[in-house]
């Protein structure tokens, strides 16, 4: 059970910082670029951000039981 945790926690600590990723450089092309509207790569990457959310949400709502060692989240910076 705390293998299954320990690497449910990797994963969501590299999907969390993938989300990170996307979500900094799709605010630097938005400022960037000039008018209200979105490019098609710009939208490409909303609906990866997207994706990627929907991802954590769904780990973050389930967790394998039976064991008592919890451990705080740690979210690092690639």
């Amino acid at each position: 059970m705390r293998a299954l945790n320990a690497e449910r926690r990797r994963s969501l600590v590299a999907d969390t910082n993938k989300l990170l990723k996307l979500a900094q450089e799709l605010d630097a092309e938005v400022k960037s670029t000039s008018g209200d509207s979105l490019n098609s790569a710009e939208l490409t990457k909303v609906a990866e951000i997207e994706k990627v959310a929907h991802k954590v949400k769904e780990k973050m709502s389930t967790s394998v039981r039976g064991t008592t060692d919890v451990q705080p989240l740690l979210f690092l910076q690639p």
